[in-house]
Order: C-alpha cells, then structure tokens, then sequence
C-alpha cells in the first residue's frame, strides 16, 4: 500500500523558526528573546490568512521548552484550541482548569488559542486573571486575523507581532523551489500569477500549487494556471483595453463577448481591466516598475507603450468608471449585462475631455472674451452721445483712474439697449451690487462694508477678534483668535452675496495670519504720530510744553480743501509752500503769546 496524499500546505509546513519566510523581524526579535531568556508570559500574532500565524505558535511553544523544531506527535503540555469553540465562559473554565497543575514533561505548559478575536466578553473576563497573573510554568499564545477586534485588556497584557503578507517576488520563488522538489518546473511567468492570486498567502500559494501539480505536466505554464484560475489572457485584455480607449464599441463588445463565452466572468473582465488601469498609472508614475522581476513581457512592451500615450486624467478617469462598474457588476443578477454597458460607457467616455482640459479650455475661453470685450467697440444705437464719450474715454484710462460710476451707468444702458424689457428698477439694483463687489479689493474693505450697512457686531469681530491670512476675490481666509458665533462664516457670506451679488466663501484656518485691523490701525497711528514727531513745529510746541503729547490725528486730505476753508486755500492758490508758510508764522506767534501769557522761557 502506497503512503497517503499529504497537501502540500501540511507538507512543506515549516517547523524550524528559520524556516519561516518573509517574517525576518518577528524571526530575528524571537531568536534574540530566546537566547537572552527575556520570553514574555503571553503573545499575541496577528495575520492575514496563511501568513504562518499557528505555524509560528507551535514553533515558539516548542522554543520555549528548548526544542529547535516542532514534532508530528502532539504534547502533552501543549494546548492549541480554537477560540470559537471556547466562547462561553464555561468552556474557557474548564480550559483553564489544568493550570494550577505543573507541566508532564515539558518546562512550560503552553496555550495555544487560534481566532481568538472569536471570544465572548465572558470568556474574556474569565481568562483575563490568569492572563495578568500566570503561574511561571504557563505561557499564552494568542494568533488572529482580527486584532481590532480584540478587547484592549487583552492586547495591553501580550507582546505584539503583526506578520506581514509575504512579497510578491519571495513567494514567486518559494513556488517555484516547492514544484521543483515535486519533480516539476513551474514557469516564473505561472508562478507569479499564482502568487498574485494568494495575495501575500503561503497557504494559498500553495494550494493553487497543489491543484497545478494534479494536472501531472511536467511543466506547468502560465497558460495552464489561467485557465485553472478562470483568468483572462492578458494579450485579449490589452487588446479590449485599447479599443475602449479608442472610442470602438463594436469592437470592444465583441473581445468581451468572446471572453464571456470562453467562460470568464463578467466580474473578473472588469476586474482584470482595473488592475490593467493599476499597472499603467504605475508605469506613467514611475517607469522603472516595468524592469521588476517577475513582469511578463506582455506588460513590458504593451505596458510600456501604453502608458506613454495615456495622461493621468485619462487613467483616472477610466478607473473611477470601471470601480463604479465593479461594484454594479458584483451587486446585480445580471452581471454580462451591466458589464456591457460599463464598457459603453467608457467607451463614450473618453471622447469627453479631462477636467485638465476642461480648465484649459474655460481659462481660453474667458481670455478671449477679455480679449474681445476690451477690443470691442460700445454699441452705437439708442446711446446717448455724451454717455458713448465717456465710455470710449473709460475704456482708454488707466484701470486705476476709471470712473466706476460712469462706467456702471453705461453698461447698465448697454444692458437696456439689449434687453428691452429690463425693467430700470432691477437694473440698478444690479449695478449697485456690481459697484459693492468692485469696491472689495481687500479684508479691510470687507469689514467698512459691513460698518456701512450698521451690522456692528459682525464688523467688530471682523476688526478685532480674526486675523486675514487670505484674501482672494470670493474667498476669505482667516484665523479666529477666540470663539466666535456658530453662524459667524454663514453669515458673513449671506450678506456679502446678498450685497454684491457674488458669492462668497469665509473658513478658518490655523494658520497665525496678519495682524488684526484693529492692531494694524493701532500700528499706523504709533507710526504717524512718530513721524510727526519729527515735525520742526511739533518740536517748537514740545519744548514750550514738554509734557504734551499727540493723542488724535485728523486726516484732512483733499476732503479739507472742499469744507468751509476753501476760502482760504483760494487766498494762496493752493500753493502747499505758501499754505505751510502762513503756518509757521501763526504757529510761532502762538508760541510767544503762550511764553507770555504763562510767563514761560522758550527752550
């Protein structure tokens, strides 16, 4: 009698800690520990499937009590459990009912429990005390798929390993020595589909191994393990991908309909097609991915090929549609169908333009308009002459010196010379609000905006409690300096539209930002008043009255000369010398008057 089939999985099992592949921190950590005597009382390892978590139990159990690898035979003193068939708190007694007993034969009693995120708060409750509190003879190791949901009580009182997923190129290679061992020779192109399909699993890898090799073939090709995996021939995807990209629904439909009748799933064709658009945009990104080891030739070539003529905005665009049609595909009962018109409308998708090209083509389109407008001539008919004039004039001042007015007056007869029945009411509503949103060019605008419409509770937080660190036209950025109203940035952007008829938007930031208005109107004054300072008449009224200081400016400015004194400014032609002059003249017989009416002594 011939000796019994052993999966490949349970055969090449390792059972030495160096044994275990891609795990070169938790084998080193463990190894170091071990020779040092330095071994915790519980351990937790965490994993996806087939990573190797309770095969690295066992070795460590077997470590613990100084054995180098693991026995077929079961210990006494060795207890591996599974943790779903514990979840009462009854059965997790009676599993633990053996540790006030000393181990048979080994140093340890060891506890081995798998899925351990499968235990109920009572079981929990019930092995916490003797998990916190063990007996030195007793040790815990804990191996699952779900750490989160593990409670914390447990995990705080284990050291952690996490296992990674095995590297794609690793696990290639450890499929390849394993077929080789079986008297087989497993192509590198059909051992990385199938490390591509355990997805970082060595149980898997092997498994999909273990079906591979029943075929009895010497040589196993990519080919073959295609078409036990029920993948689609690359070269059929490239080829279908192309034709979508190209705008060919017949075409494309008809590679999809061959696929679908060779038995692939409609699923998997989408599928496939998304880790096509994940491999293109890898290559587009980085170039070099293409030289990997491991990469067929297919995706050499293609791929590379490819990826030249594609941007990122195409690539993006097609995986958000086949991610959206995936999911369509996995959720209905007739998944052909709905791939199909998942493939049509990728297809008609991409004769639309990108949003690259979108903004390209809207930023073109709103500079030739600029372009036009400034180049065209102002309509003629039903115009008044006089408004016609001040128009051409507007249109060839400086931006800074146009007349805001004149020039909303005359598009607003523009408007009713297009528009008829535009009624005059409506039209100036809109030129006032126009002429609101032309005078904001800064915050500080914002914010004598609001004091001149009376809101004096938003204006004085705009002045003294947020600090500018944007502004752009429609957007205002800023950092509040203490809690402000709830509605504060909803409000601020209803009235700034309700005003100019633009939309605004107000958000905070943690950025420091400006100073507040009110500490740089603060700042100015300091500064002024220092400039005055330096004032030759300043100076001569502070040495007759050391003790003064400056505590108002008024600005005058051009407002003084139209006020009651414009007499006065008439009576030297508005020559500023003459004006500074006559001053200093009255300035200095003011101060002689003072010296003896107080009977003072210039300095």
């Amino acid at each position: 009698m011939g000796t019994s089939f052993l999966a490949l999985a349970r055969k090449y099992r390792p059972n030495k800690l160096q044994d275990l592949i891609g795990q070169e921190v938790f084998v080193s950590t463990i190894k170091n520990s071990i020779d040092s005597d330095r071994t915790s009382h519980a351990y937790l390892l965490s994993g996806i499937r087939g990573v190797g978590k309770t095969t690295a139990a066992r070795i460590l159990a077997h470590l613990f009590n100084g054995k180098t690898e693991t026995k077929d035979n079961n210990p006494i003193d060795l207890y591996e459990v599974d943790s779903a068939r514990y979840t009462g708190v009854n059965e997790m007694r009676e599993l633990l009912d053996g540790i006030k007993y000393r181990p048979s034969s080994w140093k340890y009693k060891v506890y081995i429990l798998d899925e351990v995120h499968m235990l109920s708060n009572s079981a929990v409750s019930s092995l916490l005390k003797n998990l916190e509190e063990p007996p030195e003879y007793v040790k815990f190791i804990f191996c699952t798929t779900e750490p989160r949901k593990i409670p914390a009580t447990i995990i705080s009182r284990c050291q952690r390993f996490d296992l990674k997923r095995v590297s794609f190129n690793l696990l290639a290679e450890h499929l390849q020595n394993i077929a080789k061992k079986e008297g087989s020779q497993l192509e590198i192109t059909a051992a990385n589909l199938i490390a591509k399909a355990a997805d970082g699993s060595v149980r898997d890898g092997l498994s999909i191994l273990d079906k591979s090799l029943s075929s009895g073939e010497q040589k196993i090709t990519e080919k073959y393990v295609q078409d036990l995996l029920g993948l689609v021939d690359r070269t059929k995807i490239y080829s279908l991908f192309k034709n979508l990209m190209n705008g060919k629904p017949k075409e494309s439909l008809d590679i999809f309909n061959e696929l679908y009748d060779s038995g692939a799933e409609p699923g998997t064709i989408i599928q496939d097609l998304l880790d096509l658009v994940h491999w293109l945009t890898r290559v587009h990104v980085t170039p070099e991915v293409v030289n990997e080891p491991g990469t067929s030739e297919i995706d050499k070539n293609m791929g590379e090929e490819l990826a030249k003529e594609l941007n990122m905005g195409e690539l993006s665009k097609t995986w958000q549609i086949l991610l959206k049609g995936y999911q369509e595909v996995q959720s209905h009962d007739m998944p052909n169908i709905i791939a199909e018109m998942v493939l049509v409308r990728l297809v008609y998708a991409a004769d639309l333009p990108t949003t690259d090209e979108v903004v390209k083509d809207l930023l073109k389109k709103n500079h030739d308009m600029q372009t036009h407008s400034d180049r065209g001539k102002v309509q003629e008919n039903n115009v008044d002459d006089t408004l016609k004039e001040e128009y051409r004039k507007t249109k060839e001042t400086p931006t800074k010196n146009i007349n805001t007015d004149t020039v909303m007056e005359m598009k607003n007869v523009e408007n009713l010379v297009k528009d008829p029945e535009v009624k005059p009411q409506d039209n100036k509503t809109k030129m006032e609000k126009k002429q609101e949103s032309m005078a904001l060019s800064c915050f500080k605008d914002v914010a004598d905006l609001f004091l001149k419409k009376k809101e004096i509770l938003l204006f004085n937080h705009l002045v003294s409690h947020v600090r500018l660190v944007n502004f752009q036209k429609g957007k205002i950025e800023l950092n509040p300096m203490e809690d402000l109203p709830k509605d504060f940035s909803n409000k601020i952007s209803s009235l700034l539209k309700d005003w100019t008829g633009d939309r605004w938007i107000l958000f905070f930031s943690q950025e420091k930002g400006e100073m507040t208005l009110e500490e740089q109107s603060e700042r100015e004054k300091k500064d002024t008043i220092k400039q005055l300072m330096q004032d030759k008449r300043v100076k001569e009224i502070l040495k007759v009255f050391p003790a003064a200081t400056i505590e108002a400016i008024k600005e005058e400015g051009d407002k003084f000369k139209q006020s009651k004194y414009e007499k006065f400014f008439e009576k030297f032609d508005y020559d500023e010398e003459q004006v500074r002059k006559y001053l200093d003249e009255k300035i200095h017989l003011m101060l002689m008057n003072c010296t003896k009416l107080f009977n003072i002594k210039p300095a």
